[in-house]
């Protein structure tokens, strides 16, 4: 009996270490050696593939829009996945139509894609000299080769230049080929309706055109589009165009129903439009949270920063749940700030966070958090962390267990905001 005791009490101090996040993380983050873009020996990102295993979707998030490092970081791995790992789509945090029809209808030569990426992928991102060769050298010249990195969209945001020129006449071309055209009270009704979609597109570029009586119009057109689809049961793209501009108009949470549409989108561009292909999700950290709807907050703000982000809502599909690895970045200290604005200190780590547990040595780093959740049944003991951005959660956001919203974390140290790309 005493040897049996003792033996649970062996058991019960091992399991009590193993399931101490703390002690996880300092032992288990890997150095990566370099955020070189232009690097081709990926032997520091071995661990990364491992983790990604056989994941059909990767989500590699970002701190704030204007992380110079993490750009770097993400073109790397980008690099590697499609290289090593056969991922053949990047899709951007941008507009779900311009870079899924557009890009069909380019010609993939490395002029005109680069000229394309400039004005159809939000500028916080192109005119960042951290993203220069991405964009300028790497996809481009990706189709001079046999194996091309297609590029693609899912921001329920339409009103990028393809969107700006096509959108509105290439919707009322399929309204009128599938007859719902003819389901509007009037033909006065449906040229209001389409006006008020071109006013909402071109709002971003005129402040105003999307004047106040048209949102009515628009609202009830867009109802009924969705109807006729629903009744079809429209499997293209367009339902998902349908519902983005929906999404777009939302008064009451819109950041919600922006994060509902993108989790859609994605699903239409990994179901139907790149079916079968890998696809490299590039976003914010706080959208590609998974099971954030899982924490036990509560209140508007958790709802606002935490709760219902597109990567919750597109695991909440099983499928999807197994074949999508979430990276999260972190950050330790430094400077940030979008192209446009001043940049800004980040905060200094919580004595007991995260950041503070990982080698002081280390510059960058990858840590797996898949083992840890696997071997102590995914432990929902939350822990400190500057995150989905470059801060605490605010005041009412309780402690969150990090290691269930991302399946991983690629660390950098000292953080820079990006520069403009001249």
């Amino acid at each position: 009996m005493k040897f049996l005791s003792t033996a649970v009490g062996l058991l019960l101090c091992a399991t009590a270490f193993g399931q101490d996040i703390r002690s996880y993380v300092a032992t288990n983050t890997v150095p990566v050696a370099t955020l070189d873009v232009t690097s081709d020996d990926y032997g520091d990102l071995a661990a990364v593939g491992q983790a990604i295993g056989e994941a059909r979707v990767v989500m590699l998030g970002e701190q704030d829009h204007g992380d110079g490092p993490t750009f770097q970081a993400k073109t790397r791995l980008i690099k590697y996945l499609h290289e090593r790992k056969g991922f053949t789509v990047l899709a951007f945090e941008s507009d779900f139509y311009g870079l899924t029809t557009g890009w069909d209808k380019l010609a993939k030569q490395p002029d005109s894609i680069r000229h394309f990426l400039q004005r159809n992928i939000f500028p916080i991102w192109t005119g960042s000299a951290d993203c220069r060769y991405l964009f300028e050298q790497y996809i481009p010249q990706s189709f001079q080769t046999a194996n091309p990195l297609n590029v693609s969209g899912f921001d329920s945001q339409l009103y990028l230049m393809y969107s700006y020129l096509h959108l509105r006449k290439d919707l009322d071309s399929y309204l009128v080929s599938q007859g719902i055209a003819n389901k509007f009270p009037s033909p006065s009704d449906y040229q209001q309706f389409l006006e008020a979609v071109q006013g909402l597109i071109a709002e971003p570029r005129t402040p105003g055109t999307f004047r106040s009586g048209m949102r009515k119009a628009l609202e009830k057109g867009l109802q009924l589009v969705s109807q006729a689809q629903l009744a079809a049961h429209d499997a293209s793209g367009w339902p998902c165009v349908v519902a983005s501009l929906q999404s777009y108009i939302v008064r009451s949470y819109p950041l919600l129903a922006r994060d509902k549409a993108m989790a859609d989108n994605l699903k239409f561009l990994v179901t139907t439009q790149y079916k079968d292909a890998k696809v490299v999700v590039w976003a914010a950290n706080a959208h590609i949270m998974r099971y954030a709807d899982q924490q036990p907050g509560k209140g508007w703000a958790f709802d606002l920063v935490i709760r219902h982000k597109m990567g919750s809502n597109f695991v909440q599909d099983p499928q999807w749940a197994r074949q999508t690895y979430v990276l999260g970045f972190a950050s330790y200290q430094g400077t940030a700030g979008r192209l446009g604005t001043a940049p800004y200190p980040v905060q200094v780590p919580d004595k007991n966070g995260l950041e503070t547990w990982i080698p002081a040595s280390m510059a960058y780093g990858f840590l797996d958090f898949t083992p840890y959740n696997k071997q102590f049944n995914y432990p929902t003991t939350p822990f400190l962390m500057k995150s989905p951005g470059h801060s605490m959660p605010p005041a009412p956001i309780p402690p969150i267990a990090w290691n269930l919203v991302y399946d991983g974390l690629f660390f950098i140290r000292e953080m820079q905001a990006t520069k403009k790309w001249d």
